[in-house]
This record gives structure tokens, C-alpha cells and sequence, in this order.
């Protein structure tokens, strides 16, 4: 008995895991200062918009609640935090990998909100001096760890989603990076996705009921 129900219950949930490639644009902005972890859309507000590419993966947890496994790329190229004295003059060049775990949840099957927490990777990034015409001589590699939020619509088997991510931490300085004047990173985005099912459970087909076997009746 409990072997079946546990064949039944993982089928059923099985049924509804789905799988996506992702498109977007993402727009972010550097801040140069310490410690500044609030949203800002002060001066120049969000910039320098990149096209994304990524891939998600969505698991049914129970009702309309789902644990969501976002991975994007974009490579950017950003001007240093407005109005920030010589940071102003920096462009910053960067490949930016979000891996991102999200709860969600669908609002009349339709409409969905989330949140959670994303794990990126800033990869080769170096910085030029527009002003001084200097540029970064090493390349540097870190990673960092936020927030995500997210606010999205359904229709059909695609998903458009609109997210905000904030980094909650700076980097280390055993990795060099204070001399980029770099403290903060946010990210405001939009993506589509097309949802594929995935480890489809198997239907198994109603047999007809089968009549009693009654003896043969003597044909006279």
C-alpha cells in the first residue's frame, strides 16, 4: 500500500516539472558607495541594457506554489554611479552569470509572484578610465549573493517575468576588487520563456471489466 502511493504521489508531481529556454534584457547600475543597499532610481537611473540567455527549470511543491531554478548570462558594459566624483568616468566591462532559486506562486493560475535568493558570477571584469584614458590592467573573477524578486503573467506555456536583484554583500578584498570603487551591483530585467513538461508520468490506460467466467451453456 505505502509503495504505491508513493509511485502515485512522485508521478504526480513528476508530471509537473517543465523546463525552458529564456530570453530577456537586463539593465544594471554600479554604485561606488559602501554599504548602499537600497533601490536607487535616482539621476541617470538603470542603464546600459544587455540581451539575456538562460535557462528554467520549474517543480510543482503543492497547489500553485513552485520552487523555480533560474541560470542567465549577459555580458554588460557599465558606466560607473552617476553624480559619484571620478567613478562617473569608469565603464566597467563584465560577463554576468545569475543563478537564481525562487518560491512562486500563481495567483488565479495566471498571475505570478516570487522571490529568493540568486548566487552570480562576475567573470573577467575590468574597468577604463574614460576621463584619464586608463584601463585596468588584470582582469578580475568573485562572486556574490542577493536578493530576487519577481512579478510575472502566464499565458499559455509562455511566462514573461519583470525581477529586481540586489546584492546583499561586497566583495572581499583578498580579491582586489576595492580598487574598482565597486560596491554594489543591481539588476532590473524582463524575460519570456517557453515551458516544456517534463518527466511526463504515465497514463496507464482503464481496462475493461471482465465478466465473471461462468461455465459453458449446453447447447441442446
Amino acid at each position: 500500500m505505502f509503495i504505491f502511493f508513493v509511485s502515485t504521489w512522485s508521478g504526480k508531481i513528476l508530471s509537473q516539472t517543465y523546463i525552458g529556454p529564456v530570453l530577456g534584457y537586463d539593465f544594471q547600475k554600479v554604485i561606488s558607495t559602501r554599504d548602499f543597499i537600497r533601490l536607487d532610481l535616482k539621476n541617470k537611473g538603470f542603464g546600459n541594457g544587455s540581451p539575456l540567455i538562460g535557462i528554467k527549470l520549474k517543480q510543482i511543491l503543492i497547489n500553485q506554489f513552485y520552487l523555480q531554478i533560474s541560470a542567465d548570462f549577459t555580458h554588460k558594459h557599465v558606466r560607473g554611479f552617476p553624480d559619484g566624483g571620478f567613478f562617473q568616468d569608469f565603464l566597467y566591462h563584465y560577463n554576468y552569470y545569475k543563478n537564481q532559486f525562487l518560491f512562486t506562486y500563481y495567483w488565479k493560475k495566471k498571475w505570478k509572484i516570487g522571490g529568493g535568493i540568486t548566487y552570480n558570477i562576475v567573470n573577467k571584469l575590468y574597468y577604463e578610465d574614460l576621463e584619464r584614458g586608463h584601463m585596468s590592467n588584470n582582469k578580475v573573477n568573485y562572486t556574490e549573493k542577493g536578493w530576487v524578486f519577481l512579478l510575472g503573467l502566464k499565458y499559455n506555456k509562455f511566462e514573461f517575468e519583470v525581477y529586481y536583484n540586489n546584492r546583499i554583500e561586497t566583495p572581499i578584498s583578498g580579491e582586489n576588487i576595492y580598487g574598482f570603487h565597486l560596491h554594489q551591483i543591481q539588476s532590473l530585467g524582463l524575460r519570456v520563456s517557453y515551458d516544456f513538461k517534463i518527466f511526463d508520468a504515465c497514463k496507464k490506460k482503464e481496462k475493461p471489466e471482465l465478466l465473471p467466467v461462468n461455465k459453458m451453456a449446453i447447447v441442446e
